[in-house]
């Protein structure tokens, strides 16, 4: 038996090629078809369908020596429209814009609804007093203050002697 025969007998033949490299092409097909199909069920409804995005408002969080703050842009909302939860993922914060509009004119009119909401959950870090959080709205903005809880009462350091 030569080398070339030694060779072929362990490439696989002609017809195994063609199967793998079809069993290979199917498998991409049902990764791609699966990655599609999981999209868009995560996707709302108007997303997929209609193709307009979702509207989340952006959020910042930054502390001081005493206080942890977070603010979240929120234009055109009042407190009345606003909801924030403590919940053990950090501030939820719930939210739900109803704009209608109308312009007449004439031999023209115009009248426009825009309805949604949305939910945020910003994580919180350890050590805050969220009894004593106080939130405002103004100028479009959310502001949210936590105090930084103190030391542990009856704590105190213990210096080390040389």
């Amino acid at each position: 038996m030569g080398i070339i025969d030694k060779v072929s007998a362990l490439l696989p033949r002609r017809g195994e090629r063609q199967e793998s490299r079809a069993r290979a092409e199917g498998l991409v097909f049902r990764d791609d078809f699966d990655r599609r199909l999981q999209r868009w069920l995560d996707e709302p409804w108007e997303r997929a369908v209609i193709g307009t995005s979702r509207w989340l408002p952006s959020a910042d969080v930054h502390e001081t020596d005493d206080e942890l703050i977070v603010t979240a842009e929120v234009p055109g909302l009042d407190r009345e429209d606003l909801d924030l939860m403590l919940t053990p993922e950090g501030l939820t914060i719930r939210g739900e814009k109803r704009e209608e509009s109308e312009d007449k004119r004439k031999d023209f009119y115009v009248s426009e609804c825009r309805y949604g909401s949305f939910v945020r959950t910003v994580p919180l870090p350890p050590g805050l007093d969220v009894d004593r959080a106080n939130a405002r709205v103004k100028n479009g903005v959310l502001t949210v203050k936590f105090p930084k809880v103190d030391a542990r009462p009856g704590t105190r350091r213990v210096p080390i002697k040389t």
